[in-house]
């Protein structure tokens, strides 16, 4: 498997910041929806946003082991499909990146994608284990 640093590229990071504010506003509201149903020892904040770093952590295991190679394969989905590679973008001014067309998440290939939700998924993580521990320090 290559380095997982080398298959990031710079038209990345958009799609990575998209997919990690979805799942943290996710996981968020899950997180909110457990303080209004869950009342007694447990507290919003450090059990609930420690489940949700959990989940995103296995998310992330998941988009690992894709990106490592393992395959789910579905009925209806196409098993190859191939697209054009992104060339490089150089630096310059702003006026020269005035058409330039950006990359969405549909347009990247497969390990590409693979890679961004498991940079989203690790982030999302990170948040949400950083707050459980925050409020089960305090």
């Amino acid at each position: 498997m290559k380095k997982i640093i080398a298959i990031y590229k710079p038209y990345m990071i958009r799609p990575v910041i998209y997919q990690c504010v979805t799942k943290c506003a996710i996981a968020l509201a899950a997180v909110l929806v457990w303080s209004r149903l869950v009342s007694g020892p447990l507290q919003a904040a450090r059990d609930g946003c420690l489940a949700a770093g959990i989940i995103l952590l296995m998310m992330a295991w998941f988009a690992y082991l894709k990106l490592d190679g393992m395959m789910v394969h579905h009925l209806m989905e196409d098993r190859k499909k191939t697209k054009k590679k992104r060339k490089r973008l150089l630096r310059g001014d702003i006026a020269d990146y005035m058409d330039e067309h950006i990359i969405g998440f549909d347009e990247l290939d497969k390990g590409e994608q693979s890679a961004c939700r498991l940079a989203a998924d690790l982030a999302g993580a990170l948040v949400f284990l950083l707050a459980s521990l925050i409020a089960g320090v305090l």
